[in-house]
């Protein structure tokens, strides 16, 4: 039996309504077809400590009982009210600085400074940053967020403070099976803190990365947004502290999520 015989047998409303489900598919198609080829890709400098990796609950751990405190109020000591609040503050060029931070962290809990105590914090810390490396602790939706971004289109960039920029991208690919980052930068290839403009200066230099098409993903306004907004990026703020937004302009995010997955959603489907 041909093919003209065999329509002819199908019903005219049956046949009307394929004809139609073809139509629409193929309107649908073009719908997908055009979404893709004008949607924005955006080149993307991604934090490691809070933002991919769970460096706070690391550090807590290594630190319980410490000075008879519980390992989270002792790290939320050491990073908020000694690391931001006074170092970044008042000693910005020591930012790396560890005696300064035990100095400070130890007048701070009404402890004496010694050589006993500070030996102690330096031990768990050490503990601590090898933990890191060795068996990273990836947010949840990591993995997620740097397969689907990658799929995207979007170009992405490790982008760290401290130390150890390299080793922490080695870290997440040995643990994933996959390198998500074509570049990784940190604080000691840049050349500068990552709380100073210069740093995204240098940044967008390095990658030949344009500001307009950049965004600065992070979980802290005064490193991963407020220098980054100075240069005329975009930024997403993961407020994973539900910490208070600040009202100054310049350190205001364009996008506050609490998670990394929301953050690649807005980066899909909408435009700053």
């Amino acid at each position: 039996m041909n093919n003209s015989s065999e329509r002819a047998q199908i019903p005219l409303k049956v046949r009307t309504l394929l004809i139609s489900i073809q139509i629409r598919r193929a309107k649908s198609g073009i719908k997908e077809i055009a979404s893709s080829m004008f949607k924005k890709m955006w080149n993307i400098l991604i934090d490691f400590d809070g933002t991919l990796h769970d460096t706070e609950s690391i550090y807590a751990s290594k630190l319980d009982g410490l000075f008879g405190l519980a390992g989270e109020e002792l790290y939320h000591i050491f990073l908020v009210d000694i690391h931001r609040k006074v170092v970044h503050e008042q000693y910005p060029q020591r930012h790396n600085d560890l005696d300064l931070h035990w100095r400070l962290l130890l007048q701070h809990l009404g402890e004496h400074y010694d050589s006993d105590a500070t030996n102690l914090l330096a031990v768990c810390f050490k503990e601590a940053n090898k933990s890191i490396l060795e068996n990273p602790k990836l947010f949840h939706e990591a993995p997620l967020f740097l397969d689907r971004v990658v799929k995207a289109g979007h170009r992405l960039c490790l982008s760290t403070g401290g130390q150890n920029s390299l080793e922490k991208a080695e870290a997440i690919t040995r643990v994933l099976g996959t390198n998500y980052f074509g570049n990784v930068l940190g604080e000691e290839i840049i050349g500068y803190l990552k709380h100073e403009p210069s740093y995204y200066e240098e940044a967008l230099k390095k990658l030949s990365w344009k500001a307009e098409n950049t965004v600065s993903i992070g979980d802290t306004i005064i490193t991963d947004i407020y220098p980054a907004k100075v240069v005329g990026m975009k930024t997403i703020w993961v407020n994973r502290r539900d910490e208070k937004i600040l009202t100054e302009p310049e350190r205001t995010p364009d996008y506050e999520t609490s998670n990394l997955t929301s953050a690649l959603d807005f980066l899909n489907k909408k435009q700053f």
